[in-house]
């Protein structure tokens, strides 16, 4: 770890980059590629100005996206924790959906149409005081609205469980499809292919995602 990150405690270790707690309490999100945060955090400050609930930027450097930080758990940890609740935090995950279609999306953004978030799933939803913000912006761009409801479909549907933690996820999938346009069933193929072409994806999750197209578009 580098020198100035001696005093700050690692929160979470994602794919691409880590998050840290600063001693002022503010958060660093360090992408381990080197990825510039500029194109993030100047995403981030127009979605404040358009009442998306997303934290507010405090800095930015090359590398690093200094913002302020949110208390609360993931919706994906609520899950975990308050399985009774998996309904209405599927709905809950819908009406930030709804909330986005209503966004213009700003032209700096890469692609054309919509604002597509591209992976927006529980784990990108912390429960925060004064409600729920959606954070990890790195992959947005511009597009169809559909692929991105898809996307957060997918993400749910596909994610190895275990047994026991199926019957919650069932649950928070019909809350979240309960306020979606049945339309995203065409948009599946596309979310489909984003999704298997980002990492390397197990049989198994690849195997699933193609059931779930195949149950979209039969």
């Amino acid at each position: 770890m580098a020198p100035r990150d001696e005093a700050h405690r690692l929160l979470a270790a994602g794919r691409e980059a880590d998050v840290y707690l600063r001693p002022d309490g503010l958060l660093v999100k360090r992408n381990r590629a080197g990825r510039a945060a500029g194109p993030e955090a100047e995403l981030m400050r127009y979605l404040r100005r358009q009442g998306v609930p997303v934290p507010r930027v405090a800095d930015v450097s090359e590398t690093d996206l200094v913002m302020e930080y949110v208390p609360g758990p993931r919706m994906s940890q609520e899950v975990d924790a308050r399985p009774w609740r998996a309904g209405a935090l599927g709905r809950e995950l819908a009406e930030l959906h709804r909330r986005l279609d209503a966004v213009p999306a700003p032209g700096f953004l890469d692609g054309e149409g919509g604002l597509l978030h591209l992976d927006l799933h529980p784990g990108n939803v912390v429960l925060g005081p004064e409600g729920p913000v959606v954070v990890d912006w790195a992959g947005a761009r511009r597009g169809d609205r559909r692929v991105d409801v898809a996307m957060s479909w997918l993400a749910m549907a596909v994610a190895p469980l275990r047994p026991f933690k199926r019957l919650a996820r069932s649950r928070l999938l019909r809350g979240f499809l309960s306020g979606v346009d049945g339309d995203v069933r065409q948009a599946m193929p596309a979310a489909a292919a984003i999704r298997l072409a980002r990492h390397q994806r197990d049989e198994a999750e690849v195997s699933a995602v193609r059931r779930l197209v195949a149950d979209c578009t039969g």
